[in-house]
C-alpha cells in the first residue's frame, strides 16, 4: 500500500474497500485513513477509476474474481499499482471493455518518479490521479516492461560496476577516496550532460577518434594494475564500439596484442 498511501487528497477520493475478508478491508481503510469496507461489488459499480493493490501473489485469483462479478467494466478505468507485473495481468477485465495500466515507482526514486504502461485512456486517468508537485510521471508504450527492467538495469546494477572502476583506478593512481569519488562523480555527470545535449554525438575520448595508441597502452597499465579489470575495459570498448555501429577492426588489432596478456 505504499504508492496508495501517497495519492494526493486521498481521503476524499477514495470510495469503497474491498479485500479478502470485510475485517481485512478495515483494517486496510483504517491503515491508509481513507476509504469504507464494502464486500459488495455492486459498490464498485459507481466508480469510474479502481485502484488494485495486493501481494503479486494473490492478483490472477482477484482479477478472475473480478471478472466473475457483476462490475460493468465497460467504460471503466482499472489500475494496477507497485506490482512486478504490468497491465497484461489486467486482460480479462480489458476484454469486458475496461481500460487498464500499470503504475510503479522507479526504484530508488519511489517518492519523486512513478511509471506508467497501459492503454492511453488508463495511462492519462493515472496521471490526473497522481497530480501532486514533486511528482514526475512518465509514460511507456503496453507490453514494454522486460525492456524496461532491462534499462533500469543499464542504469543501475551495470552501471555501478563502471562506477566501481573508474574509483578505484583512480585512487590506483594515488588518489584519495574522497577525491576519486570527487572526480568520477563529475565525469558521469559530465557524459549526462554530453548525451543531454547531443545524444551519441556526445560520445568522445580515445574510442570515437580510434586512437589505437592510446587505448593499447591504457589496456597494458590495467593488466599491469589488475588483469581482469583490464579484460573488463577492453571488452566494454569492444561492445561499445559495436553498438555505435563503428568498425572494430582496429580495436581487433590491439586485441591480437592484449588478449593473451589478458587471458593468462
Amino acid at each position: 500500500m505504499p504508492l496508495l498511501r501517497r495519492l494526493p487528497r486521498l481521503e476524499e477520493r477514495l470510495g469503497p474497500v474491498r479485500s479478502t475478508s470485510f475485517r481485512l478491508a478495515s483494517r486496510i481503510a483504517n491503515a491508509i485513513g481513507a476509504g469504507s469496507p464494502d464486500q459488495d461489488w455492486r459498490a464498485f459499480d459507481r466508480c469510474s477509476i479502481i485502484l488494485v493493490s495486493m501481494p503479486d501473489q494473490l492478483l490472477t485469483a482477484a482479477v478472475d474474481e473480478m471478472a466473475e462479478s457483476p462490475v460493468r467494466w465497460r467504460a471503466k478505468t482499472v489500475l494496477l499499482l507497485n506490482s512486478k507485473f504490468d497491465s497484461s495481468a489486467l486482460d480479462k477485465l480489458a476484454f469486458l471493455g475496461a481500460a487498464t495500466a500499470s503504475i510503479t515507482p522507479l526504484r530508488g526514486l519511489e517518492d519523486r518518479v512513478l511509471v506508467l504502461e497501459g492503454h492511453r485512456r488508463a495511462m492519462n486517468a493515472g496521471r490526473k490521479l497522481l497530480e501532486t508537485p514533486g511528482v514526475k510521471a512518465v509514460s511507456m508504450a503496453r507490453g514494454r516492461r522486460p525492456l524496461f527492467e532491462a534499462a533500469v538495469n543499464f542504469a543501475t546494477g551495470l552501471a555501478l560496476p563502471l562506477l566501481t572502476a573508474s574509483v578505484e583506478t583512480l585512487r590506483s593512481c594515488g588518489m584519495s577516496q574522497p577525491d576519486a569519488l570527487f572526480v568520477s562523480d563529475k565525469l558521469f555527470q559530465q557524459t549526462l550532460r554530453s548525451y543531454n545535449k547531443a545524444g551519441r554525438k556526445g560520445w568522445d575520448g580515445p574510442l570515437p577518434l580510434e586512437d589505437q595508441q592510446a587505448l593499447r597502452q591504457q589496456v597494458q597499465a590495467l593488466f599491469q594494475l589488475n588483469p581482469l579489470l583490464a579484460s573488463y575495459f577492453f571488452e566494454s570498448a569492444l561492445h561499445v564500439v559495436r553498438l555505435f555501429r563503428k568498425d572494430s577492426a582496429w580495436l581487433k588489432e590491439i586485441e591480437s596484442d592484449a588478449r593473451p596478456r589478458i587471458a593468462s
